[in-house]
């Protein structure tokens, strides 16, 4: 009697240990693709935020008025560029370590710093790396009047965030008609919106 007690329970902590082994294996094999497929969704996520900032900045300029759009960062960094080689851009970085790094993908836009006003968007969007999606507003023209327009940046406050839940301000500042400019750029005027961003 008593062997058998002692045979269903050395019968029983086998089991439980092949069990336990067995599921381990299981969580660190899919362990690694749980966070890939997790890290693609926050880039996928992260994307769709980018085109609703921009499509409050769109609205901000072209209607002289005042939106906020709410932004959460789970890892990385969002800022708004407005001197140097990325003049003009918001720009989100993080390290999601994507199955596949971006190699200059565009996301919306034509990148070019020109483009042709009612056809082209004011902005493009282009992904690269790890994770680094920029959106940089660029000049347009007007090919029957030959006016220039463009979206001009301006940093509020705050215009850098990290992780957590944000709200970023957008508010129109002033609008700038810059014949110097205009005659540089082969346009007869430049109008120039300026929008304010603020980060909080």
């Amino acid at each position: 009697m008593h062997k058998n007690g002692v045979a269903t329970l050395v019968g029983f902590l086998a089991l439980s240990a092949i069990s336990i082994a067995l599921i381990s294996g299981i969580v660190l094999w899919a362990l690694p693709n749980i966070q890939k497929a997790q890290n693609q969704d926050e880039a996928m996520r992260i994307e769709n935020r980018m085109i609703e900032l921009h499509n409050a900045i769109k609205i901000a300029a072209n209607e002289q008025t005042k939106l906020s759009v709410p932004f959460y960062i789970k890892k990385g960094r969002l800022a708004l560029s407005t001197n140097g080689t990325e003049n003009n851009s918001v720009i989100f970085t993080s390290n999601l370590k994507l199955p596949v790094p971006y190699n200059q993908r565009v996301l919306l836009g034509n990148k070019t710093e020109v483009g042709i006003l009612g056809v082209d968007e004011p902005a493009y969007a282009i992904e690269s790396g790890a994770f680094e999606l920029k959106l940089h507003y660029i000049m347009l023209n007007d090919t029957a009047t030959k006016d220039c327009y463009r979206i001009q940046l301006k940093h509020g406050i705050q215009s850098a965030i990290g992780p957590g839940d944000h709200t970023i301000a957008i508010r129109w500042d002033s609008e700038i008609n810059d014949q110097d400019l205009a005659t540089h750029s082969g346009c007869y005027r430049n109008i120039t919106q300026v929008v304010l961003i603020d980060m909080v």
